[in-house]
């Protein structure tokens, strides 16, 4: 008996293959990775998303924003739990059904506070100690400032030309020009491109709200012959701190030191700055610590006690006995984490549960400002309480994160004393009754993100790509 020949059904085939690759790209995007969109500010410079105003798109002729794109791996957290500065991915407590991104700050089981911009973290009860960022993510956050044209030369004839600072001679430069110190201007750290745009949208982003002394500056530094000594020096409040380069002139077992108040003072292996070559050098002053690095590579550094007020911040670069030429200057600020006018900024943290925080605090709906409005609402012959997102602050957003052109819930009154209430619950549920007989049941303070509400950690930003703003981002997340 031959074998009959195999019925081919292509049709079948096709419907078999279409279907299996729709369940392994559902399983793969639930499981592993999936692409997240940008909408709001409130994690740059790390994560941008901006969409220009009507004032910006007249001014400058261009109607496109920038939203990253970015990649959100939702499998080692199946694994392993959470890790204090990862930005993550959540379920935002209130509404869960929305997704948040923020960076993680909090952990399970300890004290958080914010104190003076900075954050400081210790077991329940205990004390508490100021929390150093690992070097990649304190790279990622630091915002690079526009210096042009806001050096004052003190001494010596020293100037700004260009991107180049200082001069022949002995002199001495500072920044900002003016008294009042740097500030957390909201578009600090936004590519240059767009930082125009940022000033034309105005207040009340662009003036900045508190002052900031935790500061970097790099730059390549050439020093003449006669030059014994370049000075580097960082102003926080009436504190100044000293970084001090021995130049040609100096002797040749001089070291480069740190000087901090009361003469608190380290000094590195012996170095002298060689005549006319340049030197990659960077000084810093960021959450309590201060580092001077010479090539890269750190020489020194100084553990300081905390400044209450950073108000009258600065640098100030001089050159001691002959002249100093400082080329492609940079400065760099620290994000501040902003606390005036928000319910939170102390947290006694339960097993489980994290603390997130916005990398651009000063427009970021986050566990500073997270409360709920509880109503006991009549359902049959129950009484059910439903709990709402409590944003009931007038006519205008107060973060990026949720702009609303009015309250929420929102509530409309009548003459006889009946109040209308619209919402939607903590499930993202929408709900429509009347008080009476229904009542408002008490507010509070909803700071927490549980361990089960968190998705995923972001590791990649892989778009957008602007050439009309010379943008393209592609970049891993720290």
């Amino acid at each position: 008996m031959s074998d009959s020949p195999t019925r081919k059904r292509p049709w079948r085939d096709n419907i078999e293959a279409i279907t299996v690759s729709i369940i392994v790209i559902v399983l793969f995007k639930y499981f592993v990775l999936e692409a997240y969109k940008i909408p709001t500010g409130s994690m740059q410079p790390t994560l941008i998303g901006w969409t220009p105003s009507p004032a910006v798109v007249a001014a400058t002729g261009k109607t496109g924003g920038i939203r990253d794109r970015v990649l959100v791996d939702k499998l080692s957290f199946h694994y392993r739990d959470p890790k204090r500065w990862e930005i993550v991915v959540f379920k935002y407590p209130l509404d869960q059904s929305k997704n948040f991104i923020k960076r993680l700050v909090g952990m399970p089981d300890e004290d958080l506070e914010i104190r003076s911009g900075d954050l400081f973290a210790g077991p329940h009860g205990g004390e508490l100690t100021i929390l150093r960022r690992p070097r990649p993510v304190l790279d990622s956050m630091l915002l690079l400032l526009d210096t042009r044209g806001e050096w004052r030369s003190e001494s010596g004839g020293w100037n700004e030309e260009g991107d180049v600072l200082g001069g022949d001679g002995p002199g001495a430069m500072r920044f900002p020009r003016t008294t009042s110190g740097v500030r957390d201007r909201y578009e600090d750290g936004y590519p240059p491109s767009m930082r125009e745009a940022m000033r034309i949208e105005g207040a009340p982003k662009a003036p900045g709200r508190n002052a900031v002394g935790d500061l970097r500056f790099e730059a390549r530094v050439r020093a003449g012959a006669g030059t014994s000594t370049v000075r580097l020096s960082l102003f926080e409040g009436h504190q100044a701190y000293r970084f001090e380069l021995p130049g040609p002139a100096a002797s040749t077992d001089a070291r480069p030191r740190i000087v901090a108040p009361d003469d608190n003072t380290v000094e590195s292996e012996p170095f002298q700055l060689p005549e006319g070559e340049r030197v990659r050098i960077a000084v810093e002053n960021i959450d309590d610590l201060l580092r001077l690095e010479i090539d890269g590579e750190v020489v020194a550094t100084l553990e300081i006690p905390a400044v209450p007020s950073a108000t009258g911040s600065g640098i100030e670069l001089a050159g001691v006995g002959g002249g100093a030429t400082f080329e492609e200057p940079r400065v760099l600020r620290d994000v501040y984490y902003t606390s005036q006018g928000y319910k939170r900024t102390t947290w006694e943290i339960p097993a489980d549960s994290y603390v997130m925080l916005g990398d651009n605090t000063l427009n970021s709906s986050d566990g500073r400002d997270w409360s709920q409005v509880n109503y006991e609402v009549p359902v049959g012959d129950e009484i059910v309480t439903v709990r709402a997102n409590d944003r009931r602050h007038g006519s205008f957003s107060v973060s990026d994160d949720q702009p609303a052109p009015g309250d929420h819930p929102y509530v409309l009154r009548d003459s006889a004393g009946t109040s209308r209430v619209f919402m939607h619950d903590e499930w993202g549920e929408r709900w429509v009754f009347s008080i009476p007989p229904a009542r408002e049941a008490g507010t509070q303070t909803a700071p927490y993100v549980h361990r089960n509400l968190i998705l995923g950690r972001a590791v990649m930003v892989v778009w957008p790509l602007s050439p009309t703003r010379g943008i393209y981002r592609v970049q891993w997340v720290n």
